[in-house]
């Protein structure tokens, strides 16, 4: 069985764009069954009647996973907040068991399968209990997703000596070129973190415009992984351990 977590240095670094372009890559490109998870997204969007889990939508697609989309994300929140406090905003209890469950038959299921997170790593689920706790808790190895500007070393290195300090298997970063600048920071980050960062750094994403607005080409976000992601490390790395 494999499996990877997704997470991020912070919101909105691309921890989406990196999971469904691995989904397309390992269902469209590989010809993998894959699962796919969204445990918590907050700050969901109003859809005519009802608030919409777009992460999952977005996961769901680009994996072609059967799983109901309650499954993919048993856990929405309308608040974007963290999943504690939008739990105590909206007077909702996280069942952290029934959650486990769910992500454990997913992973079983299919031949691969990939959980995003939300925000970092010390996002508060619960009362003392975070992200990271969660990675640890599933015993998944982790992807992390970093921007690729200015501020990311300090962010990167901070996640990976954290997750390293707490016996998370990690895979390694992925940056995201989120803005499409071509300024020093962005030509050096990389050549700084491959010295300093104690995992691989797997790839660059490039920029990518209009990502998240609906209609995204999920063979071309497949083909992007192929292309600029070492995707045979990430699916050797999601190799389980125990389940």
């Amino acid at each position: 069985m494999r499996a990877l977590f997704v997470t991020g240095t912070d919101t909105g670094v691309g921890k989406t764009l990196a999971s469904v372009s691995l989904a397309a890559y390992f269902s469209r490109i590989k010809g993998l069954s894959v699962g796919v998870m969204k445990p918590f997204e907050t700050g969901l969007p109003l859809d005519r009647t009802e608030f919409f889990p777009c992460d999952a939508k977005s996961l769901k697609d680009a994996s072609g996973s059967r799983d109901s989309l309650a499954s993919i994300n048993p856990c929405t929140f309308q608040k974007p907040l963290a999943p504690e406090a939008a739990a105590l905003e909206e007077g909702k209890g996280i069942d952290l068991d029934a959650t486990e469950r769910i992500c454990r038959d997913i992973v079983k299921n299919h031949d691969i399968t990939i959980v995003e997170g939300a925000g970092g790593i010390l996002v508060p689920i619960k009362e003392n209990f975070f992200f990271q706790d969660l990675m640890k808790k599933w015993s998944l190895p982790v992807v992390v997703v970093a921007r690729l500007g200015l501020g990311t070393i300090n962010h990167t290195l901070l996640t990976c000596r954290s997750l390293e300090s707490e016996g998370i298997r990690t895979i390694g970063v992925i940056l995201n070129d989120s803005e499409g600048s071509s300024d020093v920071a962005t030509r050096t980050n990389p050549g700084m973190l491959r010295k300093y960062l104690p995992v691989p750094l797997l790839g660059i994403m490039p920029y990518l415009e209009g990502f998240g607005d609906g209609g995204a080409d999920l063979d071309r976000l497949g083909r992007m992984a192929a292309t600029n992601l070492d995707v045979e490390a990430i699916y050797d790395g999601a190799t389980l351990r125990s389940l």
